[in-house]
């Protein structure tokens, strides 16, 4: 194959799911009688979707180590020849290859690459429920690395970078996919914030569930300052919550109070916007319901599909009764049968085609039932599903409720 160098760079390409060629000579007489091949030359026609090899491949290139029309071949990149070469001749910076190595993983991957199976109840579910794909499309909103939507986007951009004291910042996830995803939630936020009537006349209440160590929550209360929020961070984490606490402290952030307890039976009255990044599981409709109860925007990021089911979701009933607390099935309109393997779907993995429309289907489900159960007739959101690069997160859909119109403020409990 010409070199050790060759030998060790196919050597972290061939693997399985790669489709490769190769030439050479069969010896069959050795002292140990077992046939040897002897690989004169090897090439790559496709590469394996796993992220790890995905990425080294794209280092390979970048490093002159792999023929450039043989990457691109074997990656099946849209952009052909010239997008390998962009990368070859080092027009694309590490954290760019990272991203790329995302989107380039899902596309690679087909039902020969999946890692479980897919049952005939989860295409029943996913055909099931085709109206809430159809009626809530996603929007994909894209990430400029040098530049953002609005003026709160370049000041969270500003706060980050005083605020980080990590070290290589070029290599790590924390510039790759954390702070992207930070700053691209401030600039969602910022959108919902400023399409409240009293934007800017008073302070609004913005509640974080699930926030945990606070990255979102300190960030958004420095960023929009204590003139314009108020921010409550909740998380059933004692740990976390402390954690949060003393870099709010660090920061003299006085706009920003912490607790720990469950999110479930939380006092929300008077809630302006909800948020949580990454909410796992039933969590992200436990703050959709408090969203829906109190004619509050939000903006959720959902994780993690199957997490807390054992979590109950607080859903408006009549006036006289108030909210009452029902299972993620009932809040959705929905059945187990339908419901569980939608959820088995979302978290496949090999096929992210397959499973992202798992994941649109359940948003597509939550968004219907804010829309449904909406209380507040004078407080109207409208309701979308957005997504961000799947370069920071393959949980990358995020559902936005943005104020229409308001003629009264103040939720019904």
């Amino acid at each position: 194959m010409g070199s050790i160098e060759a030998v060790e760079s196919y050597g972290n390409l061939l693997c399985s799911g790669a489709r490769v060629t190769v030439q050479g000579c069969i010896e069959t007489s050795n002292e140990h009688e077992v046939p040897i091949l002897w690989v004169t030359k090897c090439r790559l026609l496709r590469s394996t979707w796993r992220p790890s090899v995905v990425r080294t491949l794209l280092d390979l290139l970048h490093a002159g180590k792999l023929d450039i029309q043989e990457a691109a071949d074997a990656l099946e990149l849209p952009g052909g020849y010239a997008q390998a070469e962009a990368v070859a001749e080092g027009k694309t910076s590490e954290t760019e290859r990272q991203w790329m190595a995302a989107e380039i993983t899902q596309t690679l991957q087909s039902e020969n690459s999946r890692t479980g199976k897919v049952t005939d109840s989860m295409i029943e579910s996913l055909d099931a429920f085709e109206s809430a794909r159809e009626a809530y499309p996603i929007e994909v909103v894209k990430f400029a690395s040098t530049s953002g939507g609005s003026f709160e986007y370049g000041t969270a951009a500003t706060i980050l970078d005083m605020n980080s004291n990590r070290a290589s910042p070029e290599r790590s996830r924390w510039s790759r996919a954390k702070k992207p995803q930070l700053m691209w939630m401030i600039d969602q936020i910022s959108t919902v914030l400023t399409s409240h009537p009293e934007y800017g006349q008073r302070k609004l209440k913005v509640v974080d569930i699930g926030g945990g160590k606070g990255l979102l929550s300190n960030l958004l209360a420095e960023t929009f300052g204590e003139k314009i929020v108020e921010v409550n961070v909740v998380d059933i984490s004692k740990s976390a919550i402390n954690n949060g606490m003393m870099r709010a402290k660090r920061r003299g952030l006085g706009n920003i109070r912490y607790d720990a307890q469950d999110a479930t039976t939380l006092d929300v009255a008077g809630v302006d916007v909800v948020v949580a990044l990454h909410a796992c599981g039933t969590l992200s409709d436990v703050a959709l319901g408090h969203a829906v109860n109190q004619g509050a925007g939000f903006v959720i990021c959902p994780c993690c599909f199957r997490s807390n089911p054992h979590l109950r979701v607080p859903m408006p009933a009549s006036r006289e009764k108030g909210i009452q607390l029902v299972t993620a099935e009932e809040w959705l309109d929905t059945t187990t049968g339908l419901y569980e393997p939608l959820k088995q779907l979302a978290e496949m993995q090999g096929d992210m085609n397959l499973s992202s429309k798992a994941m649109h289907t359940i948003c597509g489900l939550r968004a219907t039932a804010v829309d449904r159960l909406w209380r507040d007739k004078t407080s109207m959101v409208s309701t979308s599903i957005k997504s961000f690069p799947i370069g920071f997160s393959t949980r990358n859909l995020c559902l936005v409720g943005k104020f229409d119109s308001i003629q009264d403020r103040g939720g019904i409990s």
